[in-house]
């Protein structure tokens, strides 16, 4: 009688060694893995900018080479307020001239103005990530006036009747179209940390000048930029003791340039 030959298995040993191989490669992959992810979530930010940038075009021709301002008519744009600031009331503006599209919590649906990285785009700033800068809709006298105040928020500049009121500057004003930065991501959202902000310093505990942000040009071109590169603005602002990377008080408006 021919004896049965046992199954073939694997010892605990071999089991082990499985194991070891599968977490070293999981260890090798799982950064390799993170940074592909990133990488595709920044190059659809860059993408969402580089349609904001033909939606820009568009405006650009139709209003005789002004930037966008509160009113439809640069003409009237002096009797609103100037509160365009970080898609406050800009994006209305804008809206006819790209597909917006609608944002959702979950996330499903992002529209072109936020970036998939954004996770405080949904419910605020308008569900914009993009900033546009106010050297765009101030003239560069204007901005170079701007003492140490909070003009975001201030009657002088955002009121019904501001007593410096948005004036839309033109293309051809802009000296700088590949220095001078047009539109920036407020937050860091490419870096480790994402939740810092242009006007964060010791009192919040966090750095401005950290991290990266991608920002469109007047020329159309999308770039990252990290934010130690980008000049100090022209004054402190929102009761800040130091100058920090604000692309709004450029010195000399859209004279200037924002980085070299």
């Amino acid at each position: 009688m021919r004896n049965k030959r046992p199954h073939a298995g694997f010892t605990l040993i071999e089991l082990l060694t499985a194991i070891g191989v599968i977490a070293v490669l999981a260890a090798i992959l799982a950064p390799v893995y993170m940074s592909a992810q990133k990488s595709a979530l920044r190059a659809a930010c860059q993408s969402n900018l580089s349609q904001v940038a033909r939606g820009f075009e568009m405006y650009l021709s139709d209003y005789n080479g002004c930037y966008p301002c509160i009113a439809d008519d640069p003409a009237t744009s002096m009797n609103e307020p100037q509160y365009l600031w970080a898609g406050i009331k800009w994006r209305d503006t804008f809206r006819k001239y790209a597909v917006i599209g609608n944002v959702s919590s979950g996330g499903s649906k992002r529209m072109i103005l936020a970036c998939p990285s954004d996770p405080n785009a949904v419910g605020i700033y308008a569900g914009t990530s993009y900033a546009y800068s106010a050297s765009f809709y101030m003239e560069p006298d204007q901005v170079d006036a701007v003492a140490d105040c909070d003009y975001l928020r201030s009657a002088k500049y955002s009121s019904a009747t501001p007593s410096l009121p948005c004036t839309p500057m033109k293309s051809s004003e802009v000296k700088y179209t590949s220095k001078k930065i047009m539109l920036a991501e407020y937050w860091t959202l490419h870096s480790a940390k994402i939740t810092i902000g242009w006007y964060d310093d010791a009192s919040t505990g966090n750095d401005p000048w950290s991290g990266e942000r991608n920002c469109l040009f007047p020329d159309g071109h999308v770039k990252l930029v990290p934010t130690k590169s980008i000049h100090p603005a022209t004054s402190p602002v929102v009761d800040r003791a130091r100058l920090l990377p604000d692309i709004n008080l450029t010195t000399n408006g859209v004279h200037g340039k924002d980085i070299d």
